[in-house]
């Protein structure tokens, strides 16, 4: 009567064999890749882009545009679509003070024309229309105080004829009172 045989030992192999493999995965993935010296250029252009990012979140939007003009000028050709999307999102902002949505549909537009297979085309897709709806609204907000406006010119001449019809009423009124 003895004890019945334990599965530890297959477990263990079967923990050997996992980390074996895991290893071997890992060195397998690491070791086939070149190593080249361009590294720090495109941490520079990834660390520009997120300061320019994270002044636009913090309102300052200046020098998010400084960032990106930096980012376009200093790094041409690593993060064109980003920085471009940046700049025109600097642009657009309402709560900036030099809001300029001209720009900013120049800078979606060549997003959109020079980067098609960007990842940011549908994101800047949706900023042009949504520019061109603005821009339409602010005609149609034109129009409305152009109307406005000259309705509350003729008001005012309407109000003038009405002051003069109640003075006449009224002269009337006494000449009427002065005859009986």
């Amino acid at each position: 009567m003895g004890h019945k045989p334990t599965r530890k030992r297959k477990r263990f192999l079967l923990y050997i064999a996992g980390c074996l493999m895991g290893s071997f995965l890992v060195c397998g993935c690491t070791t086939g890749m070149p190593i080249t010296g361009d590294h720090r250029p495109a941490t520079a252009a990834a660390r520009h882009l997120s300061e320019g990012e994270f002044m636009l979140r913090t309102g300052d939007y200046e020098s998010a545009r400084k960032e990106s003009c930096i980012l376009l000028e200093q790094f041409a050709g690593q993060m064109d679509d980003r920085a471009l999307y940046l700049l025109g999102l600097v642009w657009v902002h309402p709560d900036n003070p030099q809001q300029d949505t001209y720009r900013a549909d120049i800078c979606f537009r060549r997003i959109v024309d020079q980067y098609s297979e960007s990842p940011l085309v549908a994101a800047s897709e949706t900023w042009l229309a949504w520019i061109a709806r603005l821009e339409q609204n602010e005609q149609f907000v034109e129009r409305l105080k152009s109307t406005s406006q000259a309705l509350e010119k003729r008001l005012k001449a309407e109000e003038g004829k009405r002051i003069q019809l109640e003075e006449r009423l009224q002269q009337m009124k006494a000449i009427d009172l002065n005859m009986e």
